[in-house]
């Protein structure tokens, strides 16, 4: 059953909608009453739109509503500093159907959408982090990308390897012999199959000096955030990087109102399109934090890897589930869904971490 978080209250101030492009931006202004009084156009350059901003915030300042994208972060900033945080609305785009499945979607009515639901209380928000948990976000995100790209160098030079028939003597790239090996290799292969291997271990030396960096940066940063420390502790699985892509991507932690709703938010939860008496639940939703979900899926496969304590009972449990569903992918997923539950009741309720609760207590 669906709950409200909030009262639905009808904003009792002038409501700006803006839809944001690159090239320009469309407004549209709404006074107390929720009738259009102005709406038009403007570049997408700053110059232009601190120009509109001026001209739109009278005395009584207005609020601004507008969609979450990968360029508003600078907008974003301007308004807060100007007309403070709670007047600066941030939509989430998947969420304003009235919007995306309007027939007569342009930019002037995206803008009065954005305008209207704000003023009747009813805008979905996303929240954008500030300060230290940008910082934070920034810096995790920045890992991932450098760890996602050097898996993709070693699969490349895997690739090179099979094609010329030889064979890695160690598992892992960066072992001792498995190095060396590889370096002796690239410079006996001639022609452009040699320049591969040269190239691919070039950028692979690269991405590894930017994620080591990257490790540095998240480690100077939770020093400034408590919560990373707290999940280091307590979570099974976590370290300081995943602790800190955790709380990076989840804080803060009170806005879910329950554990399932985190869960959801990770998009590690079944989808559900029942109706008439009938059930349909197919694969995870996939929604939320792509970030959040990996890092708890890579916790969960901390777990597995561990040989005592609340990491050994979820690594005990995942590897049963797997047994009885016979998918690791699937059973991996499991455990990050009740490693993430288990997290939020860390911080909404300020239990410790009990692995009796979620995987039947500690086994060896």
């Amino acid at each position: 059953m669906k709950k409200l978080t909030r009262l639905v209250q009808k904003v009792n101030a002038p409501v700006v909608g803006l839809d944001i492009h690159k090239s320009l931006i469309a407004y549209c202004l709404l006074d107390r009453e929720g009738n259009e009084v102005e709406s038009g156009e403007v570049g997408g350059a700053r110059a232009d739109f601190e120009a509109l901003v001026a001209r739109l915030v009278s005395r009584r300042k207005p609020h601004v509503a507008f969609e979450a994208s990968g360029g508003i972060t600078w907008i974003f900033d301007l308004l807060v500093a100007r007309l403070g945080r709670q007047r600066v609305h941030v939509a989430q785009p998947r969420r304003i159907r009235a919007i995306a499945n309007s027939r007569e979607k342009n930019d002037a009515n995206d803008a009065w959408w954005l305008a209207y639901l704000t003023h009747e209380g009813r805008l979905p928000e996303s929240f954008i982090p500030t300060g230290t948990l940008r910082e934070l976000r920034i810096a995790t995100r920045e890992r991932i990308a450098a760890i996602h790209a050097r898996t993709k160098v070693q699969v490349r030079l895997r690739a090179h390897l099979r094609q010329m028939g030889v064979r890695l003597p160690t598992v892992k790239i960066t072992a001792k012999k498995g190095w060396a090996f590889l370096e002796q290799l690239k410079e006996e292969t001639p022609g452009t199959q040699g320049m591969a291997l040269k190239s691919l271990l070039l950028r692979f030396v690269q991405l590894q000096e930017a994620v080591g960096a990257w490790d540095a940066e998240i480690e100077r940063l939770a020093e400034l955030f408590p919560a990373v420390r707290t999940l280091e502790q307590e979570a099974p699985g976590v370290g300081t990087a995943l602790a800190a892509t955790i709380a990076a991507e989840a804080w803060p932690i009170q806005r879910f109102r329950s554990p399932k709703a985190f869960a959801r938010f990770a998009g590690i939860t079944p989808s559900d399109r029942s109706t008439g008496g009938r059930q349909i639940h197919g694969g995870i939703t996939r929604e939320g934090s792509p970030y959040l979900r990996w890092a708890l899926v890579q916790a969960a496969m901390g777990c597995l890897r561990a040989k005592q304590g609340p990491a050994l009972a979820a690594g005990n449990w995942i590897r049963a589930k797997q047994k009885r569903m016979g998918c690791k992918a699937k059973a991996r997923v499991a455990g990050a869904h009740k490693l993430s539950e288990q997290i939020w009741r860390l911080f909404h309720l300020g239990e410790c971490f009990d692995a009796a609760r979620p995987f039947g207590g500690v086994k060896s």
